[in-house]
């Protein structure tokens, strides 16, 4: 009788599974997350400093056939605090999130500052409840010592396509589910923390700063290219007899006009070099190269290329040039342009950022010469 018992059970449990799958509206399957404690900590406490424009930062969207609010400045700061709280050795943050203040005398602080949050939901599939988005989140960070020096800065950048399950509001459900917009917001957040903290272990001994360097005869263009650890006591550092720690790469950038006569104008096509080197001793597997800045120029490049633009893998030793071509668009009124360039490494310690600055004007009208 055992055997028949048994079978019994079995097909009774199965049955108990099938009725709830196929009841899916009425079952809610959690996100699935991935704890650090596995990872050895590093060995130094931070405190965060989350911008204003971070904490206060909300997009509304379409969840459920009505307007739904995603709190994307809470989301990223309890995230990042969450995976930190796992990796170092003590988290603290500064209003108004926490009550610290500044950098632990044995540790770094952190301010994070965003840059782009874009949550587009571009279909709806007809069949069934379920959304495909892109989201596209962009940080920067910049780290500290306990006396203030800006010993780095990390660009952030997390741009996918999603599919999630959101359903319309109905006579049978009594809540709308938007823990899956929260939820991949957080996935994302999730990633660029875990990116930042791959970062720190090498900053504990970064100790000067190492000037990146501008092509030659850059001028034209107004190139004024940053050091990739912006200093705030330049001169206090420079006469430590300490060793420094390098950037994975370092590079090169020159921004030219088809006249070539300094000055961008409305329609005009332009063509960005930037030449990185890997002066690092291992491969890095992808890099990539970012854009900021006036946004009609960020604009006249992403018509003709995706930003993040991949710059592909780098040998050790390797060196690559890159060329961006783009087309200004309409300019109305004379303004005075700025482009970031930044490089983003999937492995190693990023560089700094060079910023380039120059004119751009509204088209200029050729009168031809009277006879």
């Amino acid at each position: 009788m055992c055997p028949i018992i048994n079978k019994i059970f079995h097909y009774s449990l199965l049955a108990v599974v099938l009725s709830l799958l196929f009841a899916c509206d009425k079952v809610s399957i959690p996100r699935l997350t991935f704890d650090d404690h596995s990872e050895p900590r590093i060995p130094f406490p931070i405190t965060y400093a989350f911008s204003p424009n971070l904490v206060n930062h909300t997009q509304t969207v379409d969840a459920c056939g009505l307007p739904y609010t995603i709190p994307v400045g809470e989301i990223i700061t309890k995230t990042f605090l969450k995976v930190g709280q796992n990796r170092f050795n003590g988290v603290r943050a500064e209003p108004p999130v926490g009550d610290a203040q500044g950098a632990p005398p044995d540790g770094y602080r952190v301010t994070v500052d965003l840059n782009q949050f874009l949550f587009d939901p571009v279909t709806l599939m007809a069949t069934e409840p379920r959304y495909d988005a892109f989201v596209d989140l962009k940080l920067l960070v910049v780290y500290e010592d306990p006396k203030g020096t800006a010993l780095a800065q990390t660009p952030l950048s997390y741009h996918e396509k999603v599919s999630m399950w959101v359903p319309a509001l109905s006579s049978s459900a009594s809540s709308c589910a938007t823990q899956q917009i929260d939820g991949t917001v957080e996935d994302a957040t999730e990633a660029l923390a875990k990116e930042m903290v791959s970062v720190m272990p090498r900053l504990g001994q970064v100790l000067s700063p190492v000037a990146a360097k501008p092509f030659p005869n850059a001028e034209p263009s107004g190139t004024t290219p940053s050091s990739p650890f912006p200093m705030k006591n330049p001169a206090q550092t420079a006469t430590s007899p300490k060793p420094a720690i390098s950037p994975s790469v370092q590079f090169r950038t020159k921004l030219v006009d088809a006249n070539r006569n300094l000055i961008l104008e409305g329609g005009e096509a332009v063509i960005l070099l930037i030449e990185t080197t890997n002066v690092s001793g291992s491969t890095i597997p992808s890099a990539y190269v970012e854009l900021r800045g006036t946004p009609i120029l960020v604009e006249a490049f992403k018509r003709v290329a995706p930003i993040p633009m991949p710059i592909g893998e780098l040998k050790a030793g390797e060196k690559r040039t890159a060329e961006i071509r783009g087309r200004i668009g309409e300019v109305k009124e004379p303004l005075k342009g700025e482009l970031i360039i930044g490089i983003i490494l999937s492995e190693g310690l990023p560089p700094g950022t060079h910023t380039i600055l120059t004119e751009i004007q509204p088209r200029s009208s050729l009168k031809r010469p009277t006879r």
